[in-house]
């Protein structure tokens, strides 16, 4: 294999596919960069047994081939490289890598080792702008699960109608839906199709694409995804199982509800968590009465009270809530005014537009005594 290729091409190819290296390398394979030429240039492939991700950049194909390189020691080159540089192999033994006055030689890794990525034979796909995917999963990775021993709440449920593409995450103290409205071509008889996308890699494909309007395509089978945006794929398994039925947790009615301008919360929330979070709990007190929502906090090292006007409606209400949670869901909305509708000071609270319904977050509230 002989090819020539521009190294600020190739340093956007390798910091995609990085992000498919493991921390821990169980097999030589998963900590190399598997390079193979194409009609389109040179494509890169990183996979740690799972997630693999390709991506692929313009080059001039003098031998058509492929080889298998250390990725962090490849990359770490050409990152100290300008301009033209020329990749080529000797045998399956070595790579030798020459820019300007430079010349590198990197031993190979088994070839033959590396798997094969498997296309995705999708029943499903969608296509939106980078900019609406990367806005709905930053506003809702915060609630997915850490913790493995609930993995089906370490996934992101995507549900996909004819109108529109649901994002849903919720971690067992709150809930963070997104809707995303686009066409989308159902197969016949099927109204719903839900899937479990794996958290953490769909918070990574946010992080590394742009906030374009050009699209990504997410293509799914019962089992697998592949995700492509610009001249990257990722590929990886779907987590199996089933969802809990978000619909059921989120009430219908309600009996206190205020409208409250989001930036005027926001601060206040920020302010009193400053006091919460010296405290044991962490606990935000909300009082909601005479038109005016009231926010403390109590801690040895002190005491906070921050009062907003509100639009209110209903029967007053004292609730609580974990300050990090309620912070959380505030500062991913970006509407001016939001709606908070609560039943009693035990159930849950739904944050939502005043307007609209493109988002929804639901916060558990901390059971505390008057």
């Amino acid at each position: 294999m002989k090819v020539a290729f521009n190294a600020s091409d190739f340093n956007h190819g390798m910091s995609m596919v990085s992000h498919a290296l493991p921390a821990r390398v169980i097999k030589p394979y998963q900590e190399g960069v598997f390079l193979e030429t194409m009609d389109t240039g040179l494509r890169l492939t990183v996979t740690d047994g799972e997630v693999a991700i390709q991506s692929t950049i313009a080059a001039e194909v003098v031998e058509e081939g492929s080889a298998l390189l250390p990725a962090r020691l490849l990359g770490e080159l050409v990152r100290n490289l300008e301009g033209n540089v020329e990749l080529e192999t000797e045998s399956n033994e070595a790579a030798i890598v020459r820019n300007q006055g430079s010349r590198t030689r990197l031993v190979l890794f088994a070839a033959e080792e590396f798997p094969e990525i498997a296309p995705v034979e999708a029943e499903s796909i969608t296509s939106i702008s980078q900019q609406q995917f990367k806005s709905a999963v930053r506003s809702i990775i915060f609630a997915i699960a850490t913790d493995e021993t609930r993995r089906i709440l370490t996934g992101c449920l995507m549900e996909t109608s004819a109108d529109e593409v649901r994002f849903v995450c919720l971690d067992g103290y709150r809930l963070a839906m997104q809707r995303v409205y686009c066409k989308h071509e159902m197969p016949a008889g099927k109204e719903v199709l839900s899937y479990i996308l794996p958290g953490l890699l769909v918070g990574n494909i946010a992080r590394m694409m742009s906030d374009s309007e050009q699209p990504i395509t997410l293509s799914l089978s019962r089992t697998h995804m592949m995700a492509e945006f610009d001249k990257t794929r990722v590929f990886a398994p779907l987590i199996l199982g089933e969802y809990i039925n978000y619909r059921q947790i989120l009430p219908t009615s309600w009996t206190t509800a205020i409208r409250v301008e989001r930036g005027a919360l926001s601060g206040s929330i920020q302010r009193a968590a400053l006091i919460a979070r010296e405290g044991s709990n962490n606990l935000l007190r909300l009082k909601i009465e005479n038109q005016t929502l009231t926010i403390s906090a109590m801690a040895d090292k002190g005491a906070a009270t921050e009062q907003i006007p509100v639009d209110f409606d209903g029967s007053p209400l004292n609730i609580a809530f974990n300050a990090n949670y309620l912070n959380d869901v505030i500062k991913n909305i970006d509407t001016q005014d939001l709606s908070m509708r609560f039943n009693t000071n035990v159930s849950p609270c739904v944050v939502a537009p005043v307007s609209g319904n493109q988002y929804t977050y639901l916060i558990l509230p901390v059971r505390v005594s008057d």
